[in-house]
């Protein structure tokens, strides 16, 4: 492994630990079912079993556990995606978007109480899409995204990254 990798992977794997060391705590029950949000507003209300009834239907397995548990890897988008591109959804409402070329991006994302199966990520604040879930399998996210500015419609598969993965290193 040359300096620069060892480098690279150290530089992620402290950005992901960042992240969710830096995040408030959540009760076990909440951080399976529901991302935090800055308004109350657009989180349901936990039942008496934990389990946020809006959720509950988001996927087969009644929850988003599995959205927050894998790294998603594009494979498969209406253009190339950048090499390497990957998505961390995680748990406490915080989108990490980054490839092997291009900076990393952290956004944050809600679901939405009346549609589960819907979220909205946002940049700076503002909504930039909201994402319908298609599927949501252990090896596969398929998401509609409405892109908020364009109003323009994409579909994109992701696939969770199961290897040990390194961004191979660019030609100078």
């Amino acid at each position: 492994m040359t300096i620069r990798r060892a480098f690279l992977l150290m530089a992620f794997s402290l950005t992901l630990t960042g992240l969710t060391a830096c995040s408030p705590a959540q009760a076990p029950e909440q951080q399976a079912t529901t991302p935090s949000t800055t308004s109350a507003s657009t989180t349901a209300p936990s039942t008496s079993s934990g389990a946020d009834p809006a959720i509950a239907s988001a996927t087969p397995a009644g929850d988003l556990t599995i959205l927050f548990s894998k790294i998603w890897r594009v494979s498969s988008a209406p253009s190339d995606p950048a090499p390497g591109s990957i998505n961390v959804f995680l748990p406490n409402g915080t989108l990490l978007q980054t490839s092997c070329v291009e900076t990393y991006a952290i956004s944050g994302w809600t679901a939405d109480r009346e549609v589960p199966n819907r979220l909205q990520v946002t940049e700076g604040g503002q909504p930039v899409y909201n994402a319908e879930i298609l599927e949501l399998s252990n090896t596969t996210l398929r998401l509609r995204l409405n892109l908020i500015p364009s109003n323009e419609t994409q579909e994109i598969t992701y696939t969770a990254v199961e290897d040990e993965f390194t961004c191979p290193d660019l030609p100078r």
